[in-house]
């Protein structure tokens, strides 16, 4: 599919999005307009508007004016921010027959972040909100009510509305996922690659860039922010697929104390108690909590033990500085991928070699991070923000992996919001430092203990990056962005372990990515038009460099990407939709092939490859919508009923490849579907039904000679909000009791690419905060 024909396909569908929105607006709506000045009577220019704190808003024009149109009719809350200015939140009442007339002045801000930019704050949540709105192209973020209302026990639970995010848990309620955004990662029958993972913007990765899921915990997340892509320039320029940023509980944002249990089928139970709070310049946020799973399959157990801290204090009245620091006890058993038959006769099966040399990944994680963040003046910004990671891991599989990983970094990030000129401008400069040094040792797996050594390896990966980004307002309604991220990636080896060759290597990497896009808000503030092109650089991780055979690092190259997009968003009237289309044009993907070392091996290892030119395109859409009207009231509040979905269209192929030329990339279904719909009762409960829908099947080797079926999957889930605090809620999944395999593994040898999902499963449990 070409990025041409792809966006004469989606082209209609912005034209009907934007009539169907200008018919909506037209029921029962009027416009608002007004004008924002200083107290000395001149105009903000570039002022960010906002009704009821819902974005998209607009922006004020050079003189100071600005105009909303299509809002419903009543009373609302007109938010209005500027860098170096006091926020203001004036009340406004919206007649049909005439425009409502506010005019509103705002007040120097002091250099202050007293309420306003505190770290972890409302307020900080609402700047992450409004810069959201700014970026042109496709993000996301799934705030607390969302989170809530999910199982809380995996990233699937709480993104699955998210489109172009694929995320599948590879053994049911557990957190170890298979995970693709845009088709990054792929390669991966193992953990996350493609993606960078982020806890409070600080990366939960190593420095090469592998990473895991095990020690997140979604019951201490706030919110949750996905950048897709090149969108996550920031965030996620040396990956395809972007980032994923997780937002933590402060003493802002939690209770003094708060409980949580949960429990359900194949011995799943959750709990939690934690406490927050503030005290004049002070807060403070702990949290201990327990996941513990006996898995619906044979050799499937899982525990998790997780502390959470999160301190802050205003140490003046233009200094913010917090440290968080988390920690995960974890210890699963992995019973591997099944054949198609054994899958298909008993989907409860482990792989027997798992259970006999008893494969598992035990590991103790500790990470600290630290943040500073000073207003050097009304519009300029500094953050200073250092962190470490320490991971000991016993992992063992067809040999015990034994390793012992220290990591460190930084991110110094500037910020400018001054004029530049007449134009409204945001200037951001990066400097991001990481190193990691990993102590690398396996051992001949004896019944799941420690045989034999047969590595001993010292490994070292080095990232510097240098990122800046130009946001510039051309008009009221159009802005412009420019951004280029320039890294110098090492990986070095060191081997100790001599009998079987030298492993010993080094690689360096130096990519520049160049981002350009296009920011267009509707004169009436209900959608925005967007499009960029950017380019990313991935370089291989320490793993996909070392041999099997061969001595030093296997002749891999870096994967790299230009992404070009286009699309449109908007919220009004109880409706928020998005649409994108996307085309990448990917040099050097790398792509896993799964071996057997030896014939007739019952297991398979790693390695990697390059394939010289792939395409990924596809299109995705989401939609929320809450149905006007009630039926039921209780006092002022009313029952009623809403929707969303989620839709992905996409599809991956080889277009240049020794081998596979023509063929689709193994390893992501070309349709996924979502939807839900939930009832609230005035009483507080609460009924949705959801429906995941994978319409047909798809490849699972690069030959497209196996394949792996489509599935249904109903789930239903309950809730009641009682008095004094309490909220009960019981859920149930895969309803029809289906047999499906929701992960799989690509490309392997041994035939084994199944991983079984839950059969039927039901989950109760309770949230009491006093």
């Amino acid at each position: 599919m070409s990025i041409r024909s792809l966006f004469r396909r989606i082209a209609p569908l912005f034209l009907i999005s934007a009539v169907a929105t200008t018919d909506l607006a037209a029921q029962s709506v009027g416009e608002i307009t007004g004008r924002v000045t200083t107290v000395a009577n001149a105009p903000v220019v570039g002022a960010f508007i906002s009704i009821d704190d819902a974005a998209p808003g607009t922006q004020t024009d050079a003189e100071g004016n600005f105009r909303i149109g299509g809002v419903a009719i009543g009373s609302h809350v007109l938010h209005v921010r500027r860098s170096g200015f006091v926020e203001s939140a004036d009340s406004v009442v919206v007649a049909a027959d005439a425009p409502s007339q506010i005019n509103i002045t705002l007040a120097d801000k002091v250099a202050t972040l007293a309420g306003v930019t505190v770290i972890g704050s409302k307020t900080d949540l609402d700047e992450t909100r409004a810069q959201l709105a700014k970026i042109p192209g496709a993000v996301a973020m799934v705030e607390a009510p969302e989170i809530r209302a999910t199982r809380q026990a995996n990233l699937k639970d709480v993104l699955q509305f998210v489109p172009g995010v694929y995320i599948q848990p590879r053994f049911g309620a557990a957190d170890e996922s298979q995970i693709s955004i845009r088709g990054s990662g792929l390669r991966d029958n193992f953990h996350a690659r493609g993606v960078n993972l982020l806890v409070n913007g600080m990366p939960y990765r190593n420095a090469d860039g592998f990473t895991d899921f095990e020690s997140l915990e979604m019951l201490t997340t706030e919110a949750v922010e996905v950048y897709k892509g090149g969108n996550a320039l920031r965030y996620g320029g040396s990956t395809m697929g972007g980032a994923i940023n997780l937002d933590t509980k402060t003493g802002y944002s939690s209770s003094p104390v708060s409980l949580f249990g949960e429990g359900g089928s194949f011995g799943f139970y959750k709990t939690q108690l934690e406490s927050g709070g503030t005290r004049g310049p002070a807060d403070y946020y702990a949290s201990y909590g327990r996941t513990s799973l006996d898995g619906y399959r044979q050799w499937s157990a899982q525990r998790r033990d997780r502390v959470n801290l999160h301190g802050g204090y205003r140490l003046s009245d233009n200094t913010d500085a917090r440290a968080f620091y988390f920690f995960a006890h974890v210890k699963e058993e992995l019973p591997g991928a099944l054949d198609r038959v054994t899958f298909e006769s008993n989907p409860r099966a482990a792989d027997p070699d798992n259970v006999t040399n008893r494969w598992g990944r035990d590991y103790d994680l500790h990470h600290l991070g630290l943040q500073l963040r000073t207003q050097l003046s009304p519009s300029q910004r500094l953050e200073i923000s250092p962190y470490m990671q320490y991971r000991d891991i016993d992992h063992p599989i067809f040999q015990v992996i034994s390793q012992i990983s220290h990591d460190y970094g930084a991110e110094v990030r500037y910020e400018n919001t001054g004029d530049l000129g007449a134009l409204n401008n945001r200037f951001t400069l990066g400097f991001q430092p990481a190193y990691e040094s990993l102590l690398n040792h396996q051992y001949v797996n004896n019944a799941g203990e420690h045989g034999a050594p047969t590595k001993n390896q010292h490994d070292h990966a080095t990232n510097v990056a240098l990122y800046a980004e130009d946001v510039v307002s051309l008009t009221s309604q159009l802005s412009a962005v420019i951004g280029v991220r320039a890294d110098r990636a090492t990986r070095e080896t060191k081997d100790f372990f001599l009998s079987d060759g030298d492993q010993s290597d080094r690689r360096t990497y130096n990519p520049v990515s160049p981002k350009v896009g296009f920011i267009y808000s509707l004169r009436s503030g209900a959608a925005q038009i967007f499009g960029n092109a950017s380019r990313s650089y991935e370089p291989p991780l320490l793993l996909e460099l070392n041999s099997l055979t061969t001595p030093g690092y296997i002749p891999l190259e870096g994967q790299s990407a230009w992404q070009y997009e286009i699309g449109a968003r908007g919220r009004q009237i109880g409706l928020s939709w998005d649409l994108s289309a996307y085309d990448i044009e990917l040099r050097n993907e790398i792509l896993n092939i799964n071996v057997q070392p030896f014939p007739g091996a019952p297991f398979t290892v790693p390695t990697y490859r390059n394939s010289p030119k792939t395409r990924h395109a596809g299109i995705e859409a989401g939609l929320s919508y809450q149905l006007p009207g009630a039926l039921l009231v209780r006092g002022d509040v009313a029952d009623h009923l809403s929707f969303r979905a989620s839709y992905t269209l996409a599809r991956y192929t080889f277009v240049e490849d020794p081998n596979f030329t023509g063929n689709d990339i193994p390893g992501a279904p070309r349709q996924v579907l979502s939807t839900e719909i939930k009832y609230t009762h005035p009483s507080g409960f609460s009924l949705a039904p959801t429906l995941e829908w994978i319409p047909q099947s798809y490849f699972l080797d690069s030959q497209n000679m196996v394949t792996n079926d489509g599935w249904t999957n109903l789930s239903l889930r309950a809730e009641w909000a009682t008095a004094y605090g309490m909220t009960l809620f019981a859920a149930g999944q895969n309803l029809a009791d289906r047999r499906f395999s929701q992960s799989v593994q690509v490309d392997n040898a041994a035939g084994q690419y199944y991983e079984p999902a839950d059969g039927r499963s039901f989950y109760a449990g309770l949230r009491w905060t006093p």
